[in-house]
């Protein structure tokens, strides 16, 4: 059943990608707390985060943070880094939570909270823009996580 899932996954997310080319990379950039062990993931381990599928990486777990729709960039992630669009993503994450093998993300409320959030938690992985990284007061407690193609 896994594997059918992941493979439904990665369909979806291929198919988003065929039917949307020339797709402008998003100002979103992927960050971790500075402390978390990986310094880049792969667009599929990452992927697994962002809809429930897995909760870790390696042995550690990590606590995955989403923003709402209110911000503005959320759906450029979803598209551009996650390669999903934001109804599918909505889908997958909503299939994996009725058959019991998903966990939402936390969702933060604002910019500032996925800033605490991500600088006081030791394994938490989330997203910003650009301005909102370079802007941070707590830029010290941050790393940028490179997202590895497929």
């Amino acid at each position: 059943m896994k594997h059918f899932l992941h493979s439904m996954i990665t369909s979806l997310a291929l198919l988003t990608m065929v039917g949307a080319p020339g797709v402008v990379q998003a100002e979103v950039v992927l960050v971790g707390s500075s402390s978390i062990h990986f310094n880049e993931i792969s667009k599929t381990k990452l992927r697994d985060l962002y809809t429930g599928q897995s909760q870790a990486v390696g042995d550690t777990a990590v606590l995955v943070i989403d923003r709402d729709d209110a911000f503005g960039e959320r759906s450029r992630f979803i598209s551009g880094t996650l390669g999903f669009t934001t109804e599918e993503f909505r889908t997958v994450q909503r299939l994996l939570e009725c058959i019991g093998i998903s966990k939402a993300p936390t969702v933060a409320r604002d910019s500032q909270h996925m800033v605490d959030l991500l600088a006081n938690n030791p394994n938490a992985l989330g997203y910003l823009t650009r301005k909102e990284l370079q802007g941070s007061t707590a830029r010290s407690k941050l790393k940028f996580i490179k997202v590895l193609a497929e």
